[in-house]
Order: C-alpha cells, then sequence, then structure tokens
C-alpha cells in the first residue's frame, strides 16, 4: 500500500487526501491549526450558523458540487437577488432575470449602461479565446497587463469603475480596483453574473469537516520541513521525522517555501511576485431580519471605503439564522483590514455597526437593541493579492511543476483562488501520485 503525507488540512489538503485515500493509498493529513477546514468554517453560536471564511458557492462550481455528492452532502440555491448600494438605498439585481433588471436598475445612469456594453463584449472576448481558463492561468497574459482600474478608466467610465466594476473586484478579492489585475474582474464577472448562488447545508465548513471524518488527520501538528530523498519524502512534523511515499503540500505559499527547501527554485519567484491579502470578517445576527431580499449587497468604496461586502446569511440558506431573524457576514475591504487588525473586537463591531445602521436603519428604528451576537474573524493570509503580471508568475510556476514529481503542490496559489480550484488542484495533485 502506498503512503503519501498531505501538509495541510483545507479544502485542496483534504480534497487530495481523499482522492489518494479512495484509491487505496495510505494517507496521513498535518494540520498546524487546531481544527480543519483552512478558510472555509462553520461555527454554531447561539442559534446561529456562522461562515467565518469562504461564503457562496457559483452554481458552475461543477468540481465541487461533484465532490459534494459524493460524499453525500447537499446544496440549497441562494436567494436570486443581489444588491448595490448607492445614495442611501440598495439597487437589486436578479441573476435568473439578469438582462430585465440590469435594463431596469437605477445604480447606473443610461449613459453607463450604454457604455457597459464594451465590458459584456470584452468578456465574452476573453472566454471566447480561453482567456479565464483557470487549469491554465499563463493563457491569461492578454489581459494581465493592467489594473481593474486602469482598463475600467480607459474603456469605461468613472461610474462604471464606481458602481460595477469596483463592486466585482471587491466582492472576488476584498480589494480595490487598483490592487487587482483585470483578470480579477473579468473573472469576477464570469462568476457572478453567469449563475445561481447556492449554499452548503451545515455551513460551507461542512466539506471540509466530512472529508477530515474519513481520514488521519493530526491535528495541532506542525510540519517544519518537507525533504526530497530521492526514493522517499521526508516529512518533519513537530520534531518528529516520518517518511512516505509521496507528499502533497497544500499549505499557503509562505509555509509552502519554508518548508520545501527543495523546491526553493520553483516556489520562489512565486512567493516574491505574489502577496496576501488581509481580512476581517463580522458576522452580526439580529432579532429581525432586513427588509432586504438580497443574499449578497455589494458595497461600492465610494459608499463605504472599510466595508466591502454584506451577505444577507439567512437568505443564503435558511440553517444560518433562526426563523424570523437576521444574520450578517460583514467583509471588510482589505485596505481597512490592514490598518485594524489589532484592533479589539469591540472596536471593529463597533465600527461595523456604523455601516449598518446606514445601510439597515430599519433594524435601528425600534427603541431596543436588535443585535444578540456578534462574531469576529481576522485572516492575517486572507487570499492571494493577483496584482498586475500574477498570473503570468502563476503560470509560470505551474508550467515549471513536474507531474510525475513525489512532491506534488496544492495551493490558493496556483490559479485564482476559490473553493471550486481548491478542489480541482487538489484532484489534480492526487491524480499525479496515482499516475506515477
Amino acid at each position: 500500500m502506498p503512503t503519501a503525507a498531505v501538509v495541510g488540512a483545507g479544502l485542496s489538503g483534504l480534497t487530495a487526501a481523499h482522492r489518494l485515500s479512495t484509491a487505496g493509498w495510505s494517507v496521513r493529513v498535518f494540520e498546524a491549526a487546531p481544527r480543519v477546514g483552512g478558510r472555509t468554517v462553520s461555527d454554531r453560536i447561539g442559534g446561529y450558523l456562522v461562515d467565518g471564511g469562504a461564503s457562496a458557492l457559483g452554481a458552475s462550481y461543477r468540481a465541487y458540487l461533484d465532490l459534494v455528492a459524493e460524499v453525500g452532502l447537499t446544496t440549497v440555491p441562494s436567494s436570486p437577488y443581489i444588491g448595490i448600494y448607492r445614495d442611501g438605498r440598495i439597487h437589486h439585481l436578479r441573476l435568473d432575470r439578469l438582462v430585465r433588471s440590469a435594463l431596469g436598475t437605477r445604480v447606473l445612469s443610461a449613459r453607463a449602461k450604454l457604455r457597459a456594453v464594451r465590458l459584456a463584449v470584452d468578456l465574452v472576448r476573453a472566454r471566447a479565446a480561453g482567456y479565464l481558463d483557470y487549469s491554465d492561468m499563463r493563457r491569461s497574459a492578454p489581459l494581465d497587463t493592467e489594473t481593474a482600474r486602469d482598463y475600467a478608466l480607459r474603456a469605461l467610465d468613472a461610474e462604471l469603475e464606481e458602481y460595477l466594476c469596483g463592486p466585482v473586484v471587491r466582492c472576488m478579492l476584498i480589494a480595490g480596483t487598483d490592487r487587482v489585475s483585470r483578470v480579477e474582474l473579468f473573472s469576477g464577472l464570469a462568476n457572478i453574473f453567469s449563475s445561481r448562488i447556492h449554499a452548503l447545508v451545515g455551513g460551507q465548513g461542512r466539506l471540509a469537516e466530512e472529508l477530515a471524518g474519513r481520514l488521519d488527520v493530526a491535528l495541532s501538528d506542525p510540519v517544519e520541513r518537507v525533504a526530497d530523498l530521492g526514493h522517499r519524502v521526508a516529512v518533519t512534523h513537530s520534531g518528529t521525522a516520518d517518511e512516505f511515499d509521496a507528499c502533497v503540500v497544500s499549505a499557503p505559499l509562505p509555509v509552502a517555501r519554508e518548508i520545501c527547501p527543495d523546491r526553493a527554485a520553483v516556489l520562489g519567484p512565486l512567493h516574491d511576485a505574489l502577496g496576501y491579502t488581509q481580512a476581517i470578517t463580522v458576522a452580526v445576527g439580529t432579532r429581525i431580519a432586513p427588509d432586504s431580499p438580497a443574499m449578497l449587497v455589494q458595497m461600492p468604496a465610494k459608499e463605504d471605503p472599510d466595508i466591502a461586502l454584506l451577505f444577507l446569511e439567512h437568505h443564503k440558506a435558511p440553517d444560518r439564522a433562526p426563523p424570523g431573524h437576521g444574520l450578517i457576514g460583514c467583509d471588510w475591504d482589505t485596505a481597512a483590514a490592514e490598518k485594524w487588525m489589532g484592533a479589539t473586537d469591540e472596536e471593529i463591531v463597533e465600527h461595523t455597526l456604523a455601516s449598518l445602521r446606514r445601510v439597515f436603519p430599519e433594524l435601528f428604528a425600534g427603541a431596543a437593541d436588535p443585535v444578540e451576537l456578534t462574531h469576529v474573524t481576522r485572516w492575517r493570509h486572507a487570499l492571494p493579492l493577483t496584482s498586475v503580471g500574477a498570473y503570468r508568475h502563476i503560470g509560470e510556476f505551474n508550467a515549471a511543476l513536474d507531474p510525475a514529481d513525489r512532491i506534488q503542490f496544492a495551493g490558493d496559489y496556483m490559479s485564482a483562488a476559490g473553493q471550486n480550484t481548491a478542489v480541482e488542484f487538489g484532484t489534480r495533485a492526487a491524480h499525479n501520485l496515482l499516475s506515477r
């Protein structure tokens, strides 16, 4: 029976371990944290089910949804409404009637809607040319030449940059359009506005928990080094060295580079080119639900520089809040998260509630305090910051990897970050080892 170590019990690592285990391998998963899931974590708190990291799923996430069905879990469709906040009100769009609602919305002027035709044409051309092929990001090079803001101001106009491009990019990376590549804008448009949104029953962390329950997982057991012995792989963890036939490294890029000195030649250039965003998520449970039917309210930076997204979790899935109550997941912009990371939970909650009072005044109209739950989650390594040129480096990194290597990689730095690509690259790493 072949043996394998998997470093990291996030979604990609657990997927790789699951694929190897079902193929007959003996697999051991090492996780430095005291729980599995990475950035797909869920907690039950006082009747609420809080997703502290990754939140929603596109209906186009075939690899993820197939794995969910394979292990016997289920998803439910979320509310088809999304909102964009402008000038003191939420403007709603229906994803299942997108063209009709987009033509009728007042979030954009008539002139901006006409200019948006150029964006739609550019997106269709990019998809047709294969520039958004997540399996080979080198093909994104023709798009990866300017920031999302530079593209919007050059090809569109300031209004579309502020109230369409900006909210989409903030939804993808929780960062401003001036910090990320145009690839993120096109990828976000393709994902957000082309399919219905789903949620995993039991919380977004449920898939990781289900996979981990079928595997041998060592928690609070950090790996210090992965060494290529030629015929074997030595994994040093908590001061102990064990040997395996192969290894999948599914840790964040800075950790992977540190523990894999034998692969510094391929990891180093990408590490130097790719940073990570920081993130703060605040869950707010309320005794009544907001009036909006939206599952997601996007906050343009002009309207709120600090809060980027508001997930109305009770519209995402019915198990997220008690009946009649509301649960709002507030995702901070990475620039604000970087400044507030050291603040107390009380300070972060107070600042978040100030935004909610403005967006959902109906919650605070009565004399009683509507808030019955607050929960703060901090992510010092949230998502890879894909600035201009990053996808070229990602493509070069993937091309430099040897599919026959005993050490395989499956990280969020190998494509556009997301739950679906985590499953895809975890599966790819396992397939490479099985093909040996």
